[in-house]
């Protein structure tokens, strides 16, 4: 399906963007895993080459315009099909006592680096008038989870950013998609409630469906979303959330 499209993934050592980046160079694209820990993002590329399939690192500060141009400039092999703005954090100091610098992290993390990427991104896209953008969004971005209001947010800034780009680059062929997970299992997702059974068993009943998602579950929304096969949708936010939202 994606063969030898050129595909970035960002926040891609673990988690949803590792997952992300794995099914894509499943499906024979040559994938970019861009990602601020080089430890664990060096070992998930070696992971995958020692599978037989296409990756690079490219250690990227996705807050520092200079490092997102350099992402894009220099490791796209000349072309870039496929951008998943997947990177992002979870800080869950209430809003009366977050600190400036907090603030400041969250945005910069979760919004401004998908703006610097997607602009760097369009530059090539445009000039091939084809692409296609995916962002991770969250069911924040729909709704006001209690205790995180900043983070709430930095989600909607991300739905937002989503549609203009849908809007103004629809001349273009290029189109914007966003995915809107609920709590899924993954390393974030220990860091932000723990790890131990009980609380993920509770947090799990608050989808109907009655379990957490997977990276997996993820993962292919956004194959999807990145595929011919969903060529006349954009602008769209796609729930990955077991039925949270329809409640």
């Amino acid at each position: 399906m994606f063969k030898d499209r050129v595909v970035v993934v960002t926040g891609a050592a673990s988690g949803i963007g590792k997952q992300t980046a794995t099914e894509f160079a499943r499906q024979a694209a040559q994938v970019v895993v861009a990602d601020i820990d080089e430890r664990r993002g060096a070992a998930v590329v070696a992971d995958m080459r020692n599978d037989g399939l296409d990756a690079v690192f490219v250690r990227t500060d996705l807050t520092s315009e200079a490092d997102c141009a350099h992402l894009i400039a220099t490791a796209t092999f000349g072309r870039l099909d496929v951008l998943v703005n997947n990177a992002g954090i979870e800080i869950s100091t209430p809003l009366h006592e977050m600190s400036e610098q907090e603030w400041d992290r969250l945005v910069d993390t979760n919004l401004k680096s998908m703006f610097l990427c997607s602009k760097h991104a369009l530059r090539h896209m445009v000039g091939a008038t084809n692409g296609a953008i995916v962002n991770v969004c969250s069911v924040s971005g729909l709704v006001a989870w209690p205790g995180i209001a900043a983070y709430n947010a930095t989600k909607g800034g991300v739905m937002m950013l989503t549609k203009s780009l849908a809007v103004d680059y629809a001349p273009y062929n290029i189109r914007a998609n966003c995915v809107c997970p609920s709590i899924i299992d993954t390393p974030m997702t220990d860091t932000s409630i723990g790890n131990d059974a009980s609380v993920k068993e509770a947090k799990a009943k608050l989808n109907p469906i009655g379990r957490l998602g997977t990276p997996e579950d993820v993962a292919n929304a956004i194959l999807f979303l990145a595929s011919e096969k969903s060529s006349f949708i954009t602008g769209a936010a796609l729930t990955v959330d077991g039925g949270y939202t329809a409640i």
